[in-house]
């Protein structure tokens, strides 16, 4: 029975069951998996979630901050995945959200303007091509930075960021237009 223990079992009812706060949930088909299973899965796409949230997050501990908590989601919520196939854009829609609600969040902090800045190293070239290349995404409107972020720097087909932004492909066409004509415009300015 401890075996029994480490495994998830959902059952196919037609009927909504109703969870510990009363709302309606549906209960898809019969499936058991591993908990062990799906957290290897879970950090196989890993480096691409932590990958797209260092790209849209301001620092590097805001994305990781983001990443732990899309983790945390993605493991309360294993049942909700209906297909396997489609783990990463529900990761990357899960992780997405997170950094929007955390930017949200600390737009509405004010700073005290009193920290320290760390002194650039002089052994260590000033401008460094990823710096200006995120400067340049940082300029874009958060939606088209994440179709850009999806599209070209994890390679994610049209319909695929569509899916994880829960937009229509011609809404992903058009902002990938307007960002990379708004980022050659600041690169080549």
């Amino acid at each position: 029975m401890a075996g029994a223990a480490a495994q998830k079992l959902t059952l196919d009812e037609s009927a909504p069951r109703r969870d510990e706060t009363g709302y309606a949930f549906e209960v898809g088909p019969v499936r058991v998996v591993s908990d062990q299973l799906y957290a290897s899965t879970l950090m196989a796409e890993a480096p691409v979630v932590l990958a797209v949230l260092r790209t849209i997050c301001a620092t590097e501990a805001d994305a990781e901050d983001v990443f732990g908590a899309t983790l945390e989601i993605a493991i309360r919520h294993q049942a909700d995945l209906r297909e396997a196939r489609l783990l990463r854009a529900w990761m990357l829609r899960i992780a997405i959200r997170e950094a929007l609600r955390l930017r949200r969040r600390l737009q509405r902090v004010v700073g005290l303007g009193w920290v320290e800045h760390e002194r650039p190293d002089p052994s260590i070239p000033q401008v460094d091509e990823r710096l200006v290349v995120r400067e340049a995404l940082n300029g874009l409107a958060p939606r088209t930075r994440l179709a850009v972020v999806l599209r070209y720097m994890v390679g994610m087909p049209v319909a695929e960021v569509a899916a994880t932004l829960s937009t229509s492909e011609n809404t992903v066409k058009t902002q990938l237009r307007v960002g990379l004509a708004q980022l050659r415009k600041e690169l080549q300015g």
